[in-house]
């Protein structure tokens, strides 16, 4: 199954446009003031001089989970909107911060917030996201239990997303990081924001009979998700992705990849772990674990993630057209490009 069902392409798009539109009222609602519009620049609607903009807004793909959750378990996909909104926020605060601390220069394809407005204003323009997130889900029509289960379902994610994040900027000082340290981080800086986008959308349609089931599911798309984002950093191409090939190396992150090729080609150490790499030299090493085949170990873990992910869901109390859809889902993120 190597393409998207029309379904599942109509689902997405549909979700994807209630979302934007949610988003968009939701801000209409706050201050036009340079703090609330820098927010609005990262999240694609206006350009840095403040004006209107449509570029790419990334692929909302926890809001989708939220509110395709909802759906197929029962729920009003309306009711999923709210929760969507905070999802989205949340994570794109997580961007902004990771940009910082990554010195990233480009983020989907355009400047990064801290490298136009400095760093202390980046800090500020996450922070305000979070506390947005939590506005979007206490202003909303639900009731109040929904409202304190989401809230609690998202400040546990977030403190999980800052561990794994943690992890992640402590391993770059680092020679030597395990598999199983690499996939810890990912539980926490990943999985946690997938596994909260399900169970929020289970929240909101009262079935959290399934929690269990669904954050298993969302637990192995979170981790086959980073390795094959670990995979687009080193060989995606840079149109695509927005991002420059090869900034995790510059950086000195242990991707799954990079972990992986320090294990398989120890003579590559030197160059890998040093601070002062070359453009010369991220394409030796990226060259010379492709060629050892890196990237093929890595697509088989992908895989391996996945196939766990689709096992659980066949055993999802769903009907098969559901059930089918969510598989689709699954092939969906195996084949993305960026």
């Amino acid at each position: 199954m190597d393409k998207v069902s029309r379904r599942l392409q109509d689902e997405i798009s549909h979700i994807s446009q209630k979302i934007e539109e949610s988003l968009l009222s939701f801000f209409d609602k706050l201050p036009n003031d340079p703090l609330t519009n820098i927010i609005r620049y990262h999240m694609g609607w206006l350009n840095r001089d403040f004006k209107k903009e449509d570029s790419y807004k990334g692929k909302r793909l926890r809001p989708v989970l939220c509110s395709l959750v909802c759906k197929i378990t029962g729920g009003r996909i309306e009711d999923s909107y709210p929760p969507g909104i905070a999802l989205e926020l949340t994570h794109n605060f997580s961007l902004v911060h990771d940009d910082i601390q990554d010195k990233d220069l480009f983020r989907r394809g355009r400047e990064t917030v801290w490298s136009i407005w400095g760093i202390a204003q980046g800090i500020n323009v996450g922070d305000a996201m979070i506390s947005l997130a939590h506005k979007a889900i206490l202003d909303s029509r639900l009731d109040y239990y929904k409202k304190y289960r989401l809230i609690d379902i998202l400040d546990t994610a977030i403190f999980r997303l800052c561990q794994g994040q943690f992890m992640d900027v402590s391993f770059e000082e680092r020679q030597d990081v395990e598999i199983e340290e690499y996939l810890q981080m990912v539980q926490g800086k990943t999985c946690s924001m997938f596994e909260a986008s399900v169970e929020m959308g289970i929240v909101v349609s009262e079935r959290e009979d399934l929690a269990e089931q669904f954050v298993s599911i969302a637990r192995n798309l979170g981790l086959g998700f980073q390795i094959l984002d670990d995979i687009l950093g080193l060989w995606g191409d840079p149109k695509v992705t927005g991002k420059p090939v090869g900034s995790d190396l510059r950086q000195n992150k242990k991707t799954y990849p990079i972990i992986l090729g320090l294990k398989e080609r120890p003579e590559a150490r030197e160059i890998v772990l040093s601070k002062d790499k070359t453009e010369k030299d991220i394409e030796y090493i990226i060259k010379l674990f492709e060629s050892s085949g890196i990237i093929d170990l890595c697509k088989e873990k992908v895989a391996s993630y996945l196939s766990k992910a689709r096992e659980m869901i066949e055993c999802l109390p769903l009907d098969k057209e559901n059930i089918g859809l969510l598989m689709e889902l699954t092939y969906y993120l195996e084949n993305r490009e960026k």
